[in-house]
């Protein structure tokens, strides 16, 4: 066979095309092959079946040259697919897969997970995981590529996978040496949940996260030591998630379960779920999403109150998914008078009632209260004693007063109310507990039953309204600084062609790449110096050659001041305040079903806490009544 173009090149070698053949491709070693590397090829050709070659590149013949030398071998032809990167990474999948949305990441994952499964149940293991041996398709098919570098086993013979990425090695592998080192499936499955986090969670890495103890916590230590960032033991860790990330419990206990399964100590490593579990816990995660009503990329588990991609993009300004179509009819033939009509209408629960702390208070007929006029009494009366003593003491010194003074001081002491300690710490014990009663049942009743709870929601709901009518002046406004600042977004759009995993920055490996990653820093675009220094394991000498780089391709950014506003700044503007208009009318639309069931739910709560207010306030009077008695 003739071969002809260079289709890719790599470390080990080169794969062409061949003349007349269009299914299947060569890939020709820099240095022929030895005689083990040549048994493990055989032996992966004649394990070839059509499940493998369905999600794989899997050597299906031997080539050699005219002196018999094996020099290579045939593979099926890979064509129209991408690396898995660039779609679980945020930035990359807006332009690499512009039409998918989170269902469609759910959809891959499975896929993967179902590759995954066809390799170990060959018996094989794939071994050195990774991102660049996965390729995606716009459908969401998924082929495994360098498959020679897997673990192969025949009969009793195993050709063992010699290579491995750290940030997708289990962390019983760390520290380890790789080269003929027997991998198992389980291996692969720390691997396989890596992968999948990244696609769930929007290109994180599952281990970077921000390490609150002393010294630096890199990607590659924190896998070593299961220092899982998201996980429900990360407080003992001491790691913390990074900002604007969505919590693991977000896509339901089973995914995370499987997670805090796969990332779990080495105690717990031969429980990693396998291919299969992942499988049933996508799908059945892929069958409780529902459609956010804003952005039609959006996609979340039902039982979430609100979309959680929605809250992210707020908060991080990063768009998550490529296309930002919104749901709904965005030709604005919502009559919102209407709406504010029926929000009108819905009557509200009434004025809050007379609480028991409002109306003078009358002991009840039955209970046996202190009698504080007597003790009101006794003082009076030993005051007087007390005031009669002085006066005698000083009138009639000279004439025996003092023993009268001295007899009204002892007769106003054996006047003067007291009680024990023991009676008092009691009553006040009571008053206190009978106090923190009331205050709880009071928080209930304006929680739940006060009518400002009402009055606060359609209040909300007037904002709401507000800021629709303002929307036609925000996009004026947002228009005017987007012509205020036509240099700054040409030169965003510039330096985001500048990838960071593509460039060769000193000290900045795949590790720190996928830390960067992980705080929403992957082109120059991104690199700012008040963002780097603050992610972990970036001091002042990494952040220095960062924005050295970046300010390398700035120098070379040419403004064109000719050049209008960018129609794609403009058309995500218009997309931007559309969503947000949605949104404000998804409220409105609302507002008259919540105002009802608001009111419902008031009225429900006042027939249930009144006669709870009138027992605490009862018992809180009493209480008082006795403390102060003492």
């Amino acid at each position: 066979m003739r071969l002809e173009q260079e289709l890719g090149r790599g470390g080990e070698g080169i794969v062409f095309t061949i003349a007349h053949q269009q299914r299947h491709v060569a890939k020709i070693y820099n240095i022929p092959p030895d005689q083990r590397r040549i048994r493990k090829l055989e032996a992966m050709a004649e394990a070839a079946n059509p499940a493998l070659l369905r999600i794989a590149a899997w050597p299906v013949d031997l080539l050699s040259d005219t002196k018999g030398i094996i020099r290579g071998f045939l593979m099926p032809r890979v064509v129209a697919r991408r690396d898995v990167h660039e779609l679980y990474s945020p930035k990359s999948r807006s332009d690499s897969f512009p039409q998918a949305d989170f269902k469609f990441l759910i959809h891959v994952g499975a896929n993967i997970a179902r590759a995954f499964a066809i390799v170990h149940e060959g018996g094989h293991v794939l071994g050195d995981v990774n991102h660049g041996n996965l390729l995606v398709g716009p459908n969401g098919t998924v082929v495994l590529i360098d498959c020679d570098s897997f673990q192969i086993s025949k009969g009793a013979n195993v050709f063992t996978c010699d290579v491995g990425v750290p940030l997708f090695t289990a962390p019983e592998l760390h520290g380890r040496a790789l080269r003929n080192l027997i991998r198992t499936p389980n291996h692969d499955l720390f691997g396989l949940a890596v992968l999948l986090f990244h696609l769930l969670y929007m290109g994180r890495h599952p281990f970077a996260g921000r390490y609150t103890g002393p010294g630096d916590m890199g990607i590659e230590r924190a896998v070593a030591e299961h220092r899982f960032a998201y996980g429900p033991d990360r407080a003992n860790h001491r790691m913390e998630r990074p900002p604007g990330t969505i919590p693991l419990e977000t896509l339901g206990t089973v995914i995370a379960a499987n997670f805090v399964r796969a990332f779990g100590r080495s105690e717990n490593a031969r429980m990693r779920p396998d291919a299969r579990s992942w499988i049933s816990a996508l799908e059945d995660l892929k069958a409780r999403l529902l459609q956010c009503q804003v952005v039609s990329g959006h996609q979340y588990p039902r039982d979430l109150s609100s979309c959680p991609w929605c809250d992210i993009e707020a908060q991080t300004a990063v768009r998550l998914f490529g296309q930002r179509i919104i749901t709904h009819d965005p030709t604005g033939k919502i009559d919102v008078g209407a709406l504010w009509r029926a929000i009108m209408t819905v009557r509200d629960p009434g004025p809050d009632p007379e609480l028991p702390s409002e109306r003078p208070w009358k002991p009840p007929a039955g209970v046996n209260l202190p009698n504080t006029a007597l003790k009101s009494f006794r003082k009076a009366a030993s005051i007087i004693l007390g005031g009669s003593g002085l006066v005698a003491c000083n009138a009639l010194a000279e004439n025996g007063g003092f023993l009268g003074a001295l007899a009204a001081f002892v007769l106003a002491l054996i006047v003067w109310p007291r009680v024990s300690t023991e009676k008092r710490m009691a009553a006040k014990q009571d008053f206190s507990s009978a106090s923190a009663n009331w205050e709880h049942a009071l928080g209930r009743w304006r929680d739940q039953a006060s009518l400002s709870i009402f009055s606060e929601k359609k209040k909300s709901l007037e904002r709401v309204r507000a800021e629709l009518s303002d929307l036609p002046s925000e996009r004026c406004r947002r228009m005017a600084i987007l012509e205020a600042q036509r240099e700054n977004f040409q030169r965003k759009r510039y330096l985001d062609r500048y990838r960071i995993s593509r460039a060769r920055i000193p000290g900045i490996g795949p590790s720190r790449t996928s830390m960067l990653a992980s705080y929403g820093i992957e082109t120059a675009a991104d690199v700012e110096y008040g963002k780097v220094i603050r992610i972990p394991g970036f001091g002042e000498s990494l952040t220095s050659d960062l924005i050295r780089w970046r300010r390398s391709h700035e120098g070379n950014f040419r403004f064109n001041p000719n050049e209008p506003v960018d129609p794609r700044d403009i058309k995500s503007l218009d997309r931007d305040v559309e969503a947000r208009r949605q949104s404000l009318l998804a409220i409105l639309r609302q507002g008259p079903d919540v105002l009802r069931r608001l009111s419902l739910e008031i009225h429900s709560s006042r027939l249930r806490l009144l006669s709870i207010l009138e027992k605490t306030w009862e018992a809180y009077k009493i209480a008082q009544t006795r403390r102060d008695a003492l």
